[in-house]
This record gives structure tokens, C-alpha cells and sequence, in this order.
């Protein structure tokens, strides 16, 4: 109890306080080199939580572009999502592994532009396998600019990859991606201000002995138009049919054989005149010669019809189709 204060105390002390004659230890610290502001602007969590359709549309895409650029380079080429992150522009511009191809595209009726990212070392695996090569490279990277035939290679998948982004956005909203221009230099393919957010979609490629990444760049506000669609869940059922597919499938359908039979009745009798039946003789069944009998389609009860004759053999005529519970 010795360490409680006195009223006299406390009120000593609080006028102290009050008057700057006691020093406390509620001063705020002045900001140091660590101390990093806020964006109250930016949105947390990932990407794809956000706006689940943006990340079904970008699974369509990679499944496109796995499917053209095969055929293109009449090889096997794996494409897969790598990762899916929203940042600032100046922060992603940082972290491209230079040289790089940046390719600026517009997105149609969207406003602004986007990039699609090429790195070199996947530039040049791509030409040699155009060229009939294994998609290794050699080519020394640094301090040099891609060559015309190299430039038409890039465009050639930039636009294969165009395409396909069109087409996995057909069933959200139809767009339109138009290539406008090709750099190498970050600094003139500023699409949008150092400090404004883009959603960066890494892409890994796997060619059959090499391995790059193409990277695109969307900056939020280009999306902001659309983006009450893409927070939505995906709906399977919208994605365009398959009529190829669909073909197919019916075709194989109409090959199958399946078992057709129908009973002319049924008795119950016992074990003893079972045992006492000789040829010629007669078992009375529970169905009258005029009654219709069911036909059955493996075993699942399909048509009635009526038995009969046809050409000399015998035959049931199919005279209703049963209902399907």
C-alpha cells in the first residue's frame, strides 16, 4: 500500500503535467527511414479472391494459348499461371528482367493501354524452335537489340496470344485487343503513372528444353468499368459449346448396342409341376393374347406394343412411348 499516491500527490502530478514542468514519454517519434506511408487505395488480398471470374477467364486464356501455340510451333508447349498480383506500376517496371520485349496493346472499348511482357531469353527460345531447334538458346542477352526476324516472331506470338485473350473474354464481355506498339526501354512504355496499381499476370511457358515468362500488365482502371462483372463467380454453362466435340460424341451415342427385349407373360408355378413338365406341354401365362406387352430397353421399360408377324418371323409392334418418371 506504500506505493499508492496521496490525492495531494496525483493532483501534484497532474499539474505538473499540464504545465511541461514533469517530462513524459508521449512525444511521437519523428519518422525515420523505415517508416513507409499507407496507400489506403490499395485493395488487399489476392487477386483472384477478389474477382473470381478474372481468374476464370485467365485459366481459359492459358488453355487457348497452350492449344495455339502447340500448333503453331508444331510442338508441345506447357503454359501455366504463375501468379496473379496487383502492385504499383513503378514496383512491376523494377522487377522486369531486362532485355525484355514490352508489347503495349489497348483493350477495346476499355480505356487505356496494357503490356504484354516477353522476356528475351523466352524471345529467342521461341525463334529457334520456329526454326526447327529444341527452344534452346544461346544468344547473349545483354547489350544487344532483337533483329528483324526475331521482331516478327514476337509479333507473331503477341498476337496468337491476342487472339486468344479476346477469346476468353468472349463470354464475359466482348473485346476487342489491338497491338499498338513495341519497346525495349521500361521508360517508353509508361502506360500508366509510377504510382498506379495494375493486376500483373505471370505466365511460365515450357518449350521442350527451355523455360521464360510472359507477364501481363492491366491497370486497374482499365478494368474499373467491367469490374462489378468480374467479382461474380464464373458460370460454367455460358462457355461456348464445343460443336466439334458435340459431334463426335453423338456419333459414338448412335454406334452403341444396346439390348432390346419384351415378355409375352409370366406364370408362377411349383417346384413339383416344374419337375413333371414334358415337351408339349402347355403353361397358361397371366396375360391375354390381346393385352399390350412392354418393351424394355436394357432391362428399363420403354414402349408398349403388340406382338405379331412380320415377313415370317416373329415381331412386336411399337404403339406407345411410356412416359419417363
Amino acid at each position: 500500500m506504500k506505493n499508492i499516491l496521496s490525492q495531494d500527490e496525483v493532483d501534484s502530478l497532474l499539474a505538473g503535467i499540464s504545465k511541461g514542468k514533469v517530462e513524459t514519454e508521449t512525444a511521437i517519434p519523428e519518422a525515420d527511414e523505415e517508416t513507409v506511408p499507407y496507400d489506403f487505395r490499395r485493395q488487399e488480398g489476392p487477386v483472384n479472391l477478389r474477382m473470381p471470374t478474372l481468374n476464370s477467364i485467365n485459366e481459359r486464356f492459358v488453355g487457348i494459348l497452350q492449344n495455339e501455340l502447340s500448333a503453331a510451333t508444331q510442338s508441345v508447349v506447357g503454359v501455366n499461371i504463375s501468379s496473379i498480383d496487383s502492385l504499383k506500376f513503378g514496383e512491376f517496371c523494377r522487377s522486369l528482367p531486362l532485355p525484355a520485349s514490352l508489347n503495349i496493346f489497348k483493350i477495346e472499348p476499355l480505356r487505356g493501354f496494357s503490356l504484354l511482357v516477353m522476356e528475351a531469353k523466352l524471345v529467342f527460345s521461341f525463334v529457334d524452335t520456329f526454326f526447327g531447334g529444341k527452344g534452346v538458346s544461346h544468344v547473349k542477352l545483354e547489350g544487344r537489340n532483337f533483329t528483324s526476324i526475331e521482331t516478327r516472331i514476337v509479333d507473331k506470338i503477341v498476337n496468337i496470344a491476342l487472339k486468344g485473350f479476346e477469346q476468353a473474354w468472349s463470354d464475359v464481355y466482348e473485346i476487342k485487343a489491338t497491338l499498338t506498339r513495341s519497346e525495349m526501354d521500361p521508360q517508353f512504355a509508361e502506360i500508366v503513372n509510377p504510382n498506379d496499381m495494375v493486376i500483373i499476370i505471370r505466365i511460365m511457358m515450357d518449350l521442350e528444353s527451355a523455360s521464360g515468362t510472359m507477364t501481363l500488365c492491366i491497370p486497374n482502371g482499365t478494368l474499373e468499368p467491367v469490374r462489378d462483372k468480374l467479382q461474380y463467380h464464373f458460370q460454367g454453362e455460358r462457355l461456348e459449346v464445343d460443336h466439334k466435340w458435340r459431334s463426335y460424341i453423338e456419333r459414338r451415342i448412335r454406334e452403341f448396342h444396346v439390348g432390346l427385349g419384351c415378355s409375352l407373360g409370366t406364370a408362377r408355378i411349383t417346384g413339383k409341376d416344374l419337375l413333371e413338365m414334358k415337351v408339349n406341354d402347355v403353361m397358361l401365362l397371366n396375360q391375354k393374347v390381346s393385352d399390350p406387352i412392354i418393351i424394355r430397353v436394357e432391362g428399363i421399360p420403354k414402349f408398349k406394343g403388340n406382338p405379331g408377324a412380320y415377313h415370317n418371323k416373329k415381331a412386336v409392334r411399337i404403339e406407345e412411348r411410356l412416359n419417363r418418371e
